[in-house]
């Protein structure tokens, strides 16, 4: 990494490194690109940094970005809107799955009264949960509006970030009733309007592709205990580029490899087979992100693609 990276990640002073890959960073890339924007090695960039540098250009780029996006660039759960029976049926899809979206944000909903809350929580820096925020709530009214055909607004919106100063931007999103500075991240729905029908609506399309996202998701779910924490500092190191080792986990939890070993085994586990499942989980995930084999061999730690689909048929 080049010393001015390396300053700037360092003036951002953020702990946990995301790079760029799949759809959103390389759709903030092509924007810069258009901007003429200094042709700098963005493999070596972070996402939190290429958010900042599209935002000197466009304050509002977590409101825009998602219209640069093309069909190609939609995940696998834009599309299920398309295919879902009402509105109702497509933010169910969108709060269940999530998580195979997006590593860094969640989504979950309440019912108050005559009304459906959809809260998004993001898992970053505070001075990056603006952009996020903007892009994942812009571009679900966005697929809600182009699977129902009809211009959707929410009833009210709340936001965590403070008012900016392009608010009225917001409008033509979430309506007027706006809320800055608020506890949570929120979109209220009228439980009148979800009945609302798709146009495109295919239920065994839908069923189809739900069968294959829920195998996913058991995948993800599938480890508790010592494991699910071995099988998550494992994720995260490869998600930063990384390739874990038994003595690094065993570090981060404070035990000797050894004893790491022995509660693997007392679960039926080898650390190989753990981080086994744990690539085959993430090749899933950067497959709907839309990478190459060869960014995903080089993501998961592989020293070349041959590597890589050789160790993959043990996952298959």
């Amino acid at each position: 990494m080049r010393t001015e990276d390396k300053n700037l990640v360092e003036a951002a002073k953020i702990p946990a490194q995301r790079y760029h890959h799949g759809p959103l960073g390389q759709v903030l890339q092509r924007f810069l690109d258009q901007q003429g924007a200094a042709q700098d090695d963005f493999s070596l960039i972070e996402l939190e940094q290429l958010w900042q540098r599209a935002a000197q250009h466009d304050p509002a780029i977590g409101l825009h970005l998602f219209s640069l996006f093309t069909r190609q660039d939609w995940h696998v759960l834009a599309y299920m809107g398309f295919f879902a029976a009402n509105v109702r049926q497509s933010l169910d899809s969108w709060v269940r799955y999530a998580s195979l979206a997006s590593a860094m944000d969640s989504v979950s909903y309440v019912e108050e009264g005559e009304h459906l809350v959809v809260r998004i929580s993001v898992e970053v820096p505070p001075a990056l949960e603006r952009y996020l925020v903007e892009h994942y709530m812009s571009m679900a009214m966005t697929q809600l509006r182009a699977a129902s055909g009809q211009h959707w607004l929410p009833e009210r919106a709340s936001f965590r970030h403070v008012r900016p100063g392009y608010a009225e931007e917001y409008v033509a999103f979430f309506g007027e009733h706006l809320r800055f500075s608020a506890e949570a991240n929120q979109l209220w729905f009228a439980k009148n309007t979800l009945a609302l029908p798709m146009p495109g609506r295919n239920q065994a399309l839908f069923e189809t592709v739900c069968a294959e996202l829920d195998r996913r998701l058991a995948q993800q779910q599938r480890f508790g205990g010592v494991t699910g924490k071995v099988a998550e500092l494992a994720r995260q190191q490869l998600l930063q580029g990384d390739t874990p080792t038994l003595e690094q986990l065993a570090g981060s939890l404070h035990q000797t490899p050894r004893t790491l070993r022995r509660r693997l085994h007392e679960q039926g586990l080898t650390f190989r087979q753990l981080l086994d499942t744990v690539r085959a989980e993430l090749d899933d995930y950067l497959q709907m992100q839309g990478l190459t084999r060869a960014q995903i061999a080089e993501q998961l730690g592989y020293s070349d693609t041959a590597a890589y689909l050789h160790a993959r048929k043990r996952w298959l």
